[in-house]
């Protein structure tokens, strides 16, 4: 009895083709500046459908690339906040983006598709107030990291309500775009002086939300 032949294109790897063929010319061309035309070509599908089939079209196709980032941030995040967690007294603010820039460094110095999602990302930070929102929401999923907030909260619980809002918005769109232009410029996340701008990205995104304010 002979075994029948694989099939060339199992679903599982044409959506992870897909998922692939985007974030690379999402990286490229920017989310507006790529096709669902170029994403099938690239992907080496000739059924127009396959997109729909998989995520359910295009913003679906976007969340899942989100999805599967997330997920392995998460897997390196999770742990290192739990280690965090453990030490007693407050956390400073740059604790806390170590642990959330250290993990996205790490990726993208092993894995060159983590790289082009950096260099996609800096896109997000232009993004209008209510879809950044819901971006941040997706990203911040583990209990440890709502946990570790409110244990930096005193950093910044001089400022008014509406000027800590702001801060933590645009540190965030700062961050992003940070990260981002890193990895166009220099590529993969490695070596000392990656290690010296994670902690340097740290330090500014500390400052910039826990300045004083002439705000009364």
């Amino acid at each position: 009895m002979t075994t029948p032949a694989p099939t060339p294109d199992a679903p599982a790897d044409t959506r992870t083709r897909l998922l692939d063929a985007a974030e690379h010319l999402f990286a490229r061309d920017g989310f507006a500046g790529t096709s669902t035309r170029a994403i099938l070509q690239a992907a080496d599908q000739r059924n127009e459908s396959a997109l729909q089939y998989h995520f359910g079209g295009r913003n679906g196709l976007v969340a899942a690339i989100h999805a599967r980032r997330i997920e392995q941030i998460e897997a390196l995040r999770r742990p290192r906040l739990e280690a965090l967690l453990a030490e007693p007294g407050p956390l400073a603010v740059r604790d806390l983006a170590r642990v959330q820039f250290g993990a996205m460094a790490e990726l993208a110095g092993a894995d060159p598709g983590f790289v082009d999602y950096l260099r996609a990302l800096g896109e997000l930070a232009t993004l209008p107030r209510a879809a950044f929102a819901e971006f941040i929401a997706r990203l911040d999923i583990a209990p440890e990291g709502t946990t570790a907030r409110r244990r930096v909260a005193h950093a910044f619980g001089h400022l008014p309500p509406a000027t800590r809002r702001r801060r933590l918005e645009l540190a965030r769109r700062f961050a992003f775009t940070s990260l981002s232009h890193w990895a166009r410029e220099e590529g993969a996340f490695t070596g000392r002086s990656a290690r010296a701008f994670v902690d340097d990205l740290a330090q500014m995104v500390d400052a910039m939300i826990t300045a004083p304010t002439s705000e009364g």
